[in-house]
């Protein structure tokens, strides 16, 4: 394993990192952002969506797919700004707390837009979930599925030509594209990137085959039947400046609540989520070595707001902050010694961070700079965990 001596990332990193000299390519790509002519960069995307929208035969000019993160926020406000008329698409993962459903109700409600929602039928997601566990560790694998097809097969039944995505993983954490190369969405990096290589029939046989062929919004739907059409995803980090925590800050102005973590300082970043910062956390950590504060030190230090001695430091906090996890097994109907378990043989190597109930940790502000310790002042702990709606209705 070898860490890059800039951003502290390891090469363990699921999109690949590549580490030359002791700098990796996540680092060298970084540097873009500072000799890229961004006013130029948007407006040859104005020019491009102008030409893909030109022979649109829908009501609507692009499919924006959301969850309520702040980053969500700042694309609807670049796509109005670009006198667009979106559609909203998201899909029900059931992780939602009560500020995550706020933040999702609230997106729409605030920019008054159309949207459509799929739930899937939540005894076989369940099902999915639990098999993801077992097979890849990875709970969050089904609700990637779904998010990464459900948008393209809205689109192409609705013939909308467009996909409009905040920001390219690939390229922000690792550099594996240039940004001028603008890379768009397709069937190849969905399951490269979004999916890790694995596809829904992975799953199939060994617990999954709760996924009727009847349901097929776990795959990316077959575009070849669009005809003269074409349907192109874009990534606006491609052409406009990106700087999440920068931007995401901006948008309490229009109602967001940013949540308060214990695994991390970032108050903003997958806000209103019951399990990504505590079960997949830990799962993240057996998987690639590292939890999810080293991709928010790594970008805090490329943005120049934090040194590699602070970074060091930071990490080294919150990896050993532990987290509660039983609550989610609650939620998946796991019985008390199937948790024990998948906490013994499948978390063995992370164990220790397991707690036995809730517990609100404190942050380190004596190694946080103020800029972002004025971050977490402004975040709340949710009320709720797991509340789940289904149509449109608590239950």
């Amino acid at each position: 394993m070898t860490t890059c001596k800039n951003c502290l990332y390891r090469d363990t990193h699921p999109f690949g990192l590549y580490i030359k000299n002791g700098i990796c390519s996540g680092c060298v790509t970084h540097e873009e952002k500072y000799e890229i002519d961004w006013s130029d960069r948007s407006e040859l995307l104005k020019n491009k969506i102008s030409k893909i929208i030109r022979k649109k035969r829908s009501h609507y000019d692009c499919v924006i797919p959301y969850s309520g993160d702040a980053e969500d926020y700042h694309v609807v406000n670049i796509v109005l700004g670009l006198g667009l008329n979106p559609l909203m698409v998201s899909i029900n993962d059931y992780f939602l707390n009560d500020i995550g459903w706020h933040n999702s109700h609230n997106l729409i409600t605030h920019f008054d837009l159309d949207s459509y929602t799929f739930n899937p039928e939540i005894s076989a997601y369940k099902e999915l979930v639990r098999t993801s566990m077992r097979k890849h560790t990875h709970a969050l694998w089904p609700s990637l599925a779904l998010k990464s097809a459900f948008p393209v097969h809205v689109a192409k039944q609705k013939k909308i030509p467009l996909i409009i995505y905040g920001q390219n993983q690939p390229i922000e954490q690792v550099g594996k594209f240039s940004h001028l190369e603008e890379v768009e969405s397709s069937s190849w990096s969905r399951i490269e990137h979004d999916l890790f290589g694995h596809e829904i029939n992975d799953l199939l046989g060994s617990g999954g085959h709760v996924v009727s062929k009847d349901n097929p919004y776990y795959s990316y739907p077959d575009l070849s039947k669009l005809g003269s059409g074409k349907l192109v995803g874009l990534y606006l980090s491609n052409y406009y400046l990106w700087d999440p925590l920068y931007q995401n800050s901006q948008v309490l102005k229009y109602g967001f609540i940013p949540q308060r973590q214990n695994s991390t300082f970032d108050p903003y970043e997958r806000a209103g989520s019951s399990i990504y910062y505590n079960f997949h956390d830990l799962s993240k950590k057996v998987r690639c070595g590292y939890r999810k504060i080293n991709d928010h030190v790594a970008r805090e230090i490329r943005h120049s707001r934090l040194s590699t001695k602070e970074g060091k430091k930071i990490i080294s906090y919150y990896d050993l902050n532990p987290v509660y996890i039983k609550d989610f097994f609650n939620w998946l109907e796991v019985s008390n010694s199937g948790y024990e378990w998948f906490v013994t043989h499948k978390l063995h190597s992370v164990k220790h961070l397991v707690l036995d109930k809730e517990v609100n940790l404190t942050h380190p502000s004596h190694l946080l700079p103020t800029k972002l310790t004025k971050n977490i002042s402004k975040s709340k702990r949710p009320k709720k965990s797991f509340e789940t709606f289904m149509k449109g209705i608590r239950l």
